[in-house]
């Protein structure tokens, strides 16, 4: 297998204290060390993240915050010019590979230093190609929100850390991790102050990105083969559901306005469902079989069949089997609206977690309700019911993992009545 890696040698080191960085090429236990032809002052080299680092050492201080930031963006013009040749060493033993020609070291080093091809590469700039690809997408609605989200960020650091139009050229490791600091600690959101954004949120986004790098390296741009190298830790939320007693609240509460009636009707309906809010928008009379909804998944083609109880009943009834019609956005504001009115106002404890650092603090319930906290609703009330995680698993579309991680929530008189019952 075919190894490269970026290093210095300290026997090397010139009067000033600089040495050249050469790449490491190894294949069947032989290695060719290649010039990279940057030179780095050897005592910022670091050799296990083989990478520059000139801050090492450098306490931060108001004083000395610009200097860092500027000694910051040149490593990283230095990183991704090795993170680029260490791809295009990579590249070039692949593709002797496909012609069934053995990469042996020398023959690759050779192949480095062969003049490159007169035909001028095109170095494209990044954001007009991701919005592209948003555009061809088959995606979910809510799936090219989320692209979007990415795109928006990646404005915001464009602006903010490059001051030029981000390009193929520049993506590297290196770029993504100060990309990484950036949503933690300098992103500010619309109509907000407060600078970073939470390591989920930052996740989603840095999740994105690699899905559009690996459609660019699927078509053969010329970017750098990193995106299973971004490393994206999810980080466990509260899981906010509600009760059976607060679905009855919100679904006997009287509205003066009819927009509140019908969207508490729609989100009362998909406490008992569990659709996605893009199947949810699509249900009709033809879904319905023997009392069931069967249909397939928009965002990934699952066959779904949920068994409908009484009140889902009675709520398509109520509409005829044609629900209103709503974005998404405006549900989610008029939801957080009904609950409030319906005095859904129970306390629940939210987690925000930046660069790993987490904060605490407490909330009305209401604030908190969207579409998807429906779909948290059921697969708790289904647990609570008896109903086993691979039944669950089936009727929603999603792994029984994923439902037991992220969507199952339980009640502390559950947890009381569980424990009665284990133990008496």
């Amino acid at each position: 297998m075919a190894t490269v890696k970026a290093l210095i040698r300290q026997n090397k080191v010139n009067s000033n204290g600089q040495a050249v960085i050469y790449l490491r090429y190894g294949h069947h236990q032989k290695v060719k060390d290649i010039s990279s032809g940057v030179k780095v002052v050897a005592s910022q080299w670091d050799e296990k993240n083989q990478k520059v680092n000139s801050t090492k050492g450098i306490r931060k201080t108001k004083l000395n915050e610009d200097l860092i930031e500027s000694k910051r963006q040149s490593d990283l013009i230095v990183n991704t010019k090795i993170e680029h040749a260490k791809s295009r060493i990579l590249q070039i033993a692949r593709k002797l590979q496909l012609n069934k020609i053995d990469p042996e070291v020398g023959l690759v080093k050779n192949k480095y230093f062969e003049k490159e091809s007169p035909t001028p590469r095109v170095d494209l700039e990044l954001i007009p190609l991701f919005e592209d690809f948003v555009k061809k997408t088959s995606k979910s609605d809510g799936t090219k929100a989320n692209y979007r989200t990415a795109i928006y960020h990646l404005e915001k650091y464009q602006t903010a850390k490059l001051k030029s139009p981000l390009r193929l050229s520049n993506i590297s490791l290196d770029l993504i991790d100060d990309f990484r600091r950036f949503l933690h600690n300098d992103l500010v959101k619309p109509g907000g102050k407060e600078k970073g954004i939470s390591d989920n949120s930052a996740g989603t986004s840095l999740r994105n990105i690699k899905v559009f790098l690996n459609y660019l390296i699927d078509r053969n741009y010329d970017v750098p083969d990193i995106a299973s190298k971004i490393k994206v830790p999810r980080i466990d939320k509260t899981i906010i559901y509600l009760t059976e007693n607060e679905i009855d609240q919100l679904y006997y509460h009287t509205f003066q306005k009819t927009k509140y009636e019908r969207v508490r009707d729609v989100f009362v309906l998909n406490c008992y469902t569990g659709l996605r809010y893009s199947d949810l928008q699509r249900l009709n009379k033809n879904h319905i079989h023997d009392e069931a909804i069967v249909m397939r998944a928009y965002k990934n083609q699952n066959d779904l069949f949920v068994p409908l109880t009484k009140r889902p009943l009675e709520i398509l009834d109520k509409y005829n089997y044609e629900l209103p019609q709503l974005s998404e956005q405006k549900f989610n504001s008029y939801i957080k609206e009904a609950c409030d009115i319906a005095k859904i106002h129970s306390q629940v404890e939210l987690i925000k977690t930046s660069s790993g650092n987490k904060s605490y603090k407490y909330e009305p319930k209401w604030k908190t309700i969207t579409s998807h906290i429906a779909i948290k609703t059921f697969i708790s009330l289904c647990g609570k019911k008896g109903i086993s995680p691979k039944a669950v698993s089936e009727i929603t579309g999603k792994s029984v993992e994923i439902i037991i991680k992220h969507y199952y929530g339980i009640d502390k008189e559950t947890i009381k009545e569980q424990m009665r019952s284990a133990f008496s």
